[in-house]
């Protein structure tokens, strides 16, 4: 492919993705003018307009809107395949977008990321420390970490060994206002969740020697198990919480197990990436790093 044809595509994807033609300026260290001069020639070669520019916004036409689903995907393959062969020659560079949840990543992951970047300072990390989904296929993420094993097509998935164990929790004030002795008292409660996974949220717990998936009904959704925690502290009710968090709480009666008959089973994390992304060195490195260290 003609050099200057690929800066056209990769300038005009970079504008859709920032909305703007001096925000793309800003992020490919390059003037303005030059990013519409690349843009118009796209559009000269294509022979069809690709972006509406008005004083307020920037609008894709529906050529524009097809053009750059369709060329988004083979152009990063084209570049990690580049930048694959280099790295060969080169060594490990290069940006690395990681997506983790917040609490196993504060706890877990970023020393261990922390490690990653130290033997190798030329990658870049780009984390996303948050508890919303994040779709791997469309985000431009390279790796991330899930709580539950996904099940769509073009994700490659390797568990973790390092497990976390779950408790139901409130405060013993709740807790003496609002006993458990059940799985239906659980359903009873005043739930707090994550909204990752509301509005249908299942705890399975063991109870009585069986395990059950109970549904949850919500009584309030948060961002993040942070946040979840915080309120679970206030007394707002109970609240499904990973051991890192609380096992000072519990051992200072901040906060006490809903009942010593309902368990859960510990949970596993997953490495998580796309299909495409596979062969890609620093993928492969940092997939490879999380494996041996989080055991």
């Amino acid at each position: 492919m003609n050099s200057a044809i690929f800066e056209n595509i990769a300038t005009f994807l970079k504008v859709v993705e920032v909305g703007g033609f001096l925000a793309a300026a800003r992020e490919l260290g390059i003037a303005q003018s030059t990013v519409s001069r690349r843009v118009s020639e796209l559009e000269r070669r294509l022979g069809t307009k690709l972006i509406e520019r008005t004083t307020r916004r920037l609008l894709l036409t529906e050529a524009g809107k097809q053009y750059s689903e369709a060329v988004r995907l083979p152009l990063q393959t084209l570049i990690e395949a580049e930048e694959n062969i280099s790295s060969d020659n080169v060594g490990m560079q290069g940006n690395l977008r990681v997506s983790i949840p917040s609490g196993f990543g504060r706890n877990e992951v970023l020393p261990s990321l922390a490690k990653f970047a130290q033997q190798y300072p030329m990658v870049r990390l780009d984390i996303d420390l948050s508890d919303r989904y994040v779709d791997l296929l469309t985000d431009e993420c390279d790796l991330a970490i899930r709580s539950s094993e996904p099940v769509t097509s073009g994700l490659e998935v390797r568990p973790l060994k390092r497990q976390v164990e779950l408790h139901i929790c409130a405060t013993p004030d709740y807790l003496k206002e609002t006993p458990i002795h059940s799985p239906k008292d659980v359903v009873d409660a005043k739930c707090l969740v994550l909204n990752t996974y509301a509005p249908r949220t299942l705890w399975p717990i063991q109870f009585e020697g069986a395990t059950h998936s109970i549904t949850i009904r919500p009584h309030m959704i948060l961002s993040s198990i942070e946040a979840v925690y915080d309120m679970t502290l206030t007394g707002m009710g109970l609240a499904l919480l990973p051991g890192f968090l609380v096992k000072d709480d519990l051992r200072n009666n901040r906060l006490k197990l809903a009942s010593p008959q309902i368990r859960l089973a510990s949970i596993r994390h997953f490495v998580v990436w796309p299909t495409h992304k596979s062969k890609l060195i620093r993928v492969q490195t940092l997939r490879e790093h999380l494996e041996a260290d989080l055991v």
